[in-house]
Formats: structure tokens, sequence, C-alpha cells
């Protein structure tokens, strides 16, 4: 008996001072540490958004009020950075953006008395669709863009109906844009900086713009982000057609007027405050408010829009789109 229990007691020993090779057995599991599969990446790297602005306000120019608006936009990448910040990376971005005047309460439409008949109206439908493609490169210390975007004008402000009714062969309205980008991305410490130079194949002219903003967290859910833009324009018309320049411009009607050409010089200042609330892990509603404030090219025009002789005299004229405004709006995006 004894010499089968001292065998017993040997092999135990002998059983538990085996190694264990590698792939014979599975670990032993910890209920303290219970193992943890690492979660699968499901993001497809794609952002649809709505919102609404009180004013629509695109280049420093006061298209409206009560834009309604919505949009996709993502990023593909096609090569993947060496460092751990991701410099090195380059990739496809692309967006769609929709946006309409609710109510229809444009900012050009001129108040005309009723010699017209009423083919002139004071209010114009306006809608925009734009499409947009680049490819961007992280340098490291900045990253660099290059696209191309389509902007397809639509409603009666786009082509013009009310004034070519009244005046024919007025050519009044706005054409498509079709742009080139080329645009700069960089961080000095807690400021992103951003600018791009655009040129419009169709149209012809440029614009050039540069952005400043920071983020400030107060929570992990609440930020506030300061921002202001500046302006410059190179021969740029915003695609609106010669006689609509002229007449923005102060050429009047009738008027046998020098056509105006495109703005040269800066165009306006735009600041305001973003306040981005993080709802879940993938949704963000963000309020804003910012104020658009037109400088030299612009304000000319708006002083040189306030009123034109004629037989159809027009009382205020165009000049709404560039005067100084304070306007706000908000953003719920959710990111797949």
């Amino acid at each position: 008996m004894k010499l089968n229990a001292l065998l017993k007691t040997l092999g135990f020993l002998a059983l538990a001072a085996t190694p264990v090779v590698a792939g014979t057995s599975a670990p032993a599991k910890n209920p303290k540490n219970p193992y943890i599969a690492p979660p699968v990446n499901d993001d497809l790297g794609i952002t649809a958004s709505i919102g609404y602005d009180s004013n629509y306000v695109w280049r420093g120019i006061n298209y409206g009020q009560h834009w309604v608006r919505s949009g996709l936009n993502g990023a593909l990448l096609l090569v993947g950075g060496a460092a751990e910040d991701g410099a090195g990376s380059t990739s496809l971005l692309w967006d769609v953006n929709y946006g309409s005047l609710a109510g229809d309460q444009d900012s050009f439409s001129p108040n005309i008395v009723a010699a017209t008949g009423g083919a002139i109206k004071n209010t114009n439908s306006f809608q925009r669709l734009q499409l947009g493609t680049a490819i961007s490169h992280d340098f490291g210390p900045a990253a660099v863009s290059f696209g191309y975007s389509f902007i397809h004008n639509m409603g009666s402000l786009a082509n013009g109906s009310g004034l070519n009714a009244a005046i024919p062969n007025g050519g009044f309205g706005m054409n498509d844009i079709q742009q080139l980008t080329l645009g700069v991305n960089t961080n000095l410490g807690p400021i992103n900086l951003a600018s791009s130079a655009n040129y419009d194949l169709f149209n012809g002219g440029w614009y050039f713009d540069l952005t400043a903003k920071s983020t400030i967290a107060v929570t992990d859910a609440i930020s506030i982000v300061p921002h202001a833009g500046l302006g410059y324009g190179l021969n740029y018309n915003a695609g609106f057609t010669q006689a609509s320049r002229n007449l923005i411009g102060g050429g009047g009607i009738l008027t046998n007027s020098a056509a105006q050409n495109g703005v040269s010089g800066w165009t306006a200042l735009n600041v305001g405050i973003d306040f981005p609330i993080k709802l879940n892990s993938r949704a963000t509603l963000t309020p804003y408010v910012a104020a658009n404030l037109p400088m030299g090219a612009y304000k000319n025009l708006a002083r040189s829009s306030t009123s034109y002789p004629g037989t159809f005299p027009i009382v205020g004229g165009p000049a709404t789109p560039f005067h100084s405004i304070v306007y706000y709006g908000v953003t719920l995006s959710v990111r797949f």
C-alpha cells in the first residue's frame, strides 16, 4: 500500500513539472481578468449631416434667409502612413451637399415697381447642389489636397426667370461653377490653419481663403470652437452672368454701362463660434453663431447698388448680399 501511494505521489509531481508545449492546450481562464476580443472597426468613414442656417453665406456673399441643407462626405484611405501619427498617408476625399432657401427669401431680388406687371418678384427660389472630390496627402507638418468640384445652381434666382421675362434677352442669372482647388491644412500649436486657392474653369476668376480655428474642451462632450476666415478675389464673379454683374455693380437695367469685371481684392471677414455637443460616439450636434463683414470690394458693390434710375426704378437694389450680417444655425452630423 505504501509503495502504491508513493508511486502515485511521484507520478503527480512529474506531471506537474512537465512543461506545457505551445498549442497543445488552451490557456487557463482567469475569472478576474477575462479575455476580451479586440473591437472590430466597423467605421465606414462616412459622415451624414443635416442643418439649418438663418442666412446662407458663401464666400462672403449673403444669398438669402432660411437655408436648409443636407450632405454626405467621406474619406477613403489609399496609402497608409508609416508614422504613428499617420504622416505619409494618402486619402481620397469626397462630398455631396444640397441646400435650398426655404420660403424663397433670397437677398438679390430687386424691389421693382408695378411697371413690370409683376413679372419681377421680390422673392425668388434658389437651390444648390455641390459635388466634390480630392486627393489628400499628409506630409506630417501639413496636409496638401488637390481636387475638383461641380456646383449646380438652380431656381428662379439662378435662371433669372423674373428679370429675363420683364426684359427680353436680358441674360440675367447664374452659371454653374466648375473649380479646381489646391488646399493646405496645418496646425500651429492649438490653432488649425487651412488655406485654399480656387479657380473657376467655367466662369474664370480666382478665390483664395484662409481660415483659423481652435478647439477648447469644456467637458468630454462639449467644446467651444472660435473661428475666423478671410477671403480674397481675383476677377472673381461667383458664377453670376455678365448682365447680373452689370446690375449688381451699379450699371442698372437699361443703361449702357461698361461691363462690370469680377471682384479683385479682399472680399469679407467671417468670424464665429461653434458649440459642438457630442451626443454619443457617432452623433454630434453643433449650434453656431457668426458674423459676415464685407470688406473693400464687396462694400463698394453694396454702395453702388442702392438705387437705379430708368424705366424700371429699383428701390433698394441688390445691395443686401453685401451688407454686414449676424446669423446663426445648427448642424446634426452622424458618422457611419
